[in-house]
């Protein structure tokens, strides 16, 4: 609340000011740096060495809990944006961040509305904005990885964009689903070689998504 209370007003200042998105993401990445070490929790990457900066990506990720989120966003070497649903924007100052500064909200139960982000996300992606998905759609009960939903990988096939594969290990312990307060400790994230979709056809998008869980699950930090 303190770091929101700081950063709040000349983020959301940012977003009207730069359409570019950059200084946004500025104060997204300092937000999330300082929680990180405010709470003892160090990063561990693997993989950076495969991105190139000038290039979009969608990177897909496990999800095993909310500091999922501050980890790529901290580890990532360019701007990211993720979808996410709707119902964060009741969130305050949180949410209208969120939809202030370029992220995908959608609501999962409405078409139109999936629609609509798939669209948004095409654009960012064509723009040079790498997009993040966790396809389980919420973060896992037991820390196991569960099924993933086919959305991201039809976006990727629409978008020609190539798939990083995202290993996330350690944040289920430091903060799972049902937790209250971080636990120091070490988060884990293994970028994966970019999985290339440009001539890839829509009926490859289930063996292109059971390829990437495959790759996540095998990465884990176990």
């Amino acid at each position: 609340m303190v770091y929101t209370a700081i950063l709040a007003p000349a983020a959301m200042v940012s977003c009207f000011l730069d359409s570019s998105g950059r200084w946004p993401s500025i104060f997204q990445r300092t937000w999330v740096n300082w929680l990180l070490r405010t709470n003892r929790i160090r990063l561990r990457p693997q993989g950076l060495e495969y991105l190139k900066k000038e290039q979009a990506y969608i990177l897909i990720a496990n999800h095993a809990s909310i500091l999922d989120i501050p980890g790529i966003i901290s580890t990532s070497p360019f701007p990211v944006r993720f979808i996410a649903k709707k119902s964060l924007l009741w969130f305050p100052l949180f949410g209208w961040f969120l939809s202030s500064s370029g992220h995908i909200l959608i609501d999962r139960n409405n078409a139109k509305s999936a629609l609509k982000g798939l669209k948004k996300a095409v654009a960012l992606l064509k723009n040079g904005i790498s997009i993040v998905v966790f396809p389980e759609g919420t973060r896992t009960p037991d820390g196991l990885v569960k099924n993933f939903k086919g959305g991201a990988f039809l976006l990727a096939l629409q978008a020609k964009a190539p798939i990083v594969p995202v290993s996330i290990s350690g944040t289920y312990h430091m903060l799972p689903r049902t937790g209250w307060c971080f636990w120091p400790g070490v988060m884990e994230l293994n970028l994966g070689k970019p999985i290339p979709t440009l001539n890839l056809s829509l009926r490859e998008a289930r063996p292109l998504m059971e390829k990437v869980r495959d790759t996540i699950i095998k990465s884990l930090k176990k």
